[in-house]
């Protein structure tokens, strides 16, 4: 579903170059929960913002749905979609906020009718996808409540729906549960499993907590100080931890059942 090849990202600071992503490569299949876990700092935000072009990366290619977004590099033509392209294109990709982002003056069906009415959809399709959403993330009664008549973990439920609005294929997830409680936090993930395995979704996880890799992700990798440092189906990453930033970030405790079996 994503190939990342050779992606690296360089931001200006003054005179320097501040390096965050360096030559990256991950490949995430159709229908993965695919955890990228590391500490604060190591390029997680940046890279999962590079998959939807939020940031434009320095160089490397990035192919989703075997369809060219970016590419730069060395005796190659340089493709970036812009303009309606990238616009159609962000449709088939949701993204989740560490904060909802909710607005604050629309009640939680006009949020997530939102992204809808941008592109334009009809109104009576809009009410219907609205409706189907807002029973998938157990909101119906609160259609009218506005989010400041919500809960954290009911917020964050409504930007789930959001994402969901459009149908997108993939759906990016920076931290979307570290403002949260451990109870409502294990509500949000079953909620993503569940859209995982119902719409087949495929999921991007960016989290700095081992425990939710644990929980709902079936592939991990771990970045460090802007490299991919260990890469794997879960299990085996977690067994047997290659780098001792994976050891660290484990914690020393394996020893718990996860959707994907005993790690």
């Amino acid at each position: 579903m994503i190939e990342i090849r050779q992606l690296s990202k360089t931001f200006k600071n003054g005179r320097e170059d501040l390096v965050v992503l360096d030559n990256v490569d991950l490949t995430i299949d159709r229908g993965d929960i695919f955890g990228i876990i590391g500490m604060s700092g190591a390029g997680k935000s940046t890279l999962i913002r590079c998959i939807n072009l939020l940031e434009t990366p320095t160089s490397g290619e990035l192919i989703v749905d075997q369809k060219t977004i970016f590419r730069k590099l060395p005796n190659t033509e340089p493709v970036r979609l812009t303009g309606d392209a990238l616009l159609r294109f962000r449709r088939g990709i949701g993204m989740i906020f560490q904060s909802p982002n909710l607005l604050m003056q629309r009640s939680v069906e006009r949020n997530i009718a939102f992204p809808l009415e941008i592109a334009g959809v009809d109104k009576r399709k809009i009410q219907n996808r609205v409706e189907e959403l807002m029973k998938m993330v157990g909101l119906s009664e609160k259609a009218r409540n506005y989010p400041s008549q919500l809960s954290g973990g009911q917020r964050q439920r409504v930007a789930i729906a959001r994402a969901m609005a459009t149908n997108p294929s993939v759906l990016l997830c920076d931290e979307p549960t570290s403002a949260l409680d451990t109870l409502i936090t294990n509500q949000i993930l079953d909620l993503l499993w569940d859209i995982n395995q119902e719409y087949g979704t495929t999921i991007v996880m960016i989290t700095h907590e081992m425990e939710i890799v644990k929980r709902i992700c079936n592939q991990v990798a771990v970045i460090d100080n802007t490299r991919i440092v260990d890469k794997g189906e879960i299990g085996q990453v977690l067994l047997n931890p290659s780098v001792e930033i994976t050891r660290r970030l484990l914690g020393g405790n394996r020893n718990e059942r996860g959707r994907y079996g005993i790690f």
